[in-house]
């Protein structure tokens, strides 16, 4: 029963947690912008959800930066309560968003079950790289629309949205977490799957 209702479950999540988070955000321009890509990814998820519906796992997975991200919008990223983890490893800096940044990577596990699914690849090295490089390709894109948002943005507001607190490089090390997280993803999901069929031969 929980298997076959877990996506409802995660949706049901989501959905509290957008309410709660749209209650005094810290900033309410942040908030929209944040939240209108959340429901981006969000919406076609639920339109296709009957044509094409993913793995648990995959949407476990996906979850996680929908959730994340969500909460990054009610607090802006630099100000998520993520003292623990700083200080454990001794960080200034807030790094809440490379870790939500990180979770994007894990979108490549669901596009590697699309791919492998619907059988539009056939080898296992375009299988294994193409999930990797779409998401190094989102990461880009996300970036240059991040730049093009904070010029219309107010200065306070636009610093915000970006989060880079400072930080020269901070785009090219969210791309780097999004490319580690999907490296990652991509691995994960050829020893959870070509094991398992492998095992059954």
């Amino acid at each position: 029963m929980l298997k076959k209702y877990f996506p409802y479950i995660l949706l049901g999540i989501y959905i509290i947690l957008f309410v709660i988070c749209a209650i005094n955000p810290v900033d309410k321009t942040v908030w929209i912008t944040e939240n209108i890509t959340v429901l981006i990814v969000v919406i076609p998820l639920v339109l296709t959800y009957k044509k094409f519906r993913f793995s648990n796992m995959a949407y476990f997975l996906m979850s996680i930066w929908i959730y994340m991200h969500t909460i990054g919008g009610h607090y802006t990223f630099k100000n998520v309560p993520f003292d623990f983890i700083n200080h454990l490893f001794g960080w200034e800096r807030n790094n809440y968003d490379r870790f939500a940044h990180f979770a994007v990577g894990f979108y490549a596990y669901a596009i590697a079950e699309l791919l492998d699914r619907k059988k539009l690849v056939n080898s296992k090295v375009i299988l294994f790289l193409f999930p990797i490089f779409s998401i190094f390709t989102v990461a880009s894109v996300y970036e240059i629309f991040e730049w093009i948002a904070t010029i219309f943005m107010n200065p306070e507001a636009g610093l915000d949205y970006v989060s880079a607190q400072g930080d020269i490089w901070d785009a090219q090390k969210d791309m780097c977490c999004d490319g580690l997280g999907a490296i990652l993803a991509t691995i994960f999901y050829f020893l959870k799957n070509f094991r398992s069929k492998a095992s059954k031969i």
